[in-house]
């Protein structure tokens, strides 16, 4: 479990790193509000860390299909794209 949280951790900052630039490049695509509603499970108006980790946990399971721990590279494809449609 503590290596699923470790490789999850990795996993959203390197998508942070990668979505970054894309979402300074194109403002209009980068939704902050849809993504602090839908990461924002107490309704304080922020997001903090474990909420965030719980966010991307949930979106990665969802695209690891094939339910290894893992993403390959189309289903990373798939998990970015979902990440930035919805505002990250």
């Amino acid at each position: 479990m503590r290596a699923l949280k470790q490789s999850l951790a990795v996993a959203a900052a390197a998508c942070a790193m990668a979505v970054m630039p894309m979402a300074h490049a194109d403002n209009d695509k980068m939704d902050v509000n849809k993504f602090v509603t839908m990461s924002d499970s107490d309704k304080d108006g922020m997001v903090s860390k474990a909420e965030m980790m719980k966010m991307m946990e949930k979106m990665f399971d969802k695209h690891d299909t094939k339910k290894m721990g893992k993403l390959d590279k189309q289903q990373t494809e798939a998990f970015l794209k979902e990440l930035m449609k919805s505002g990250g």
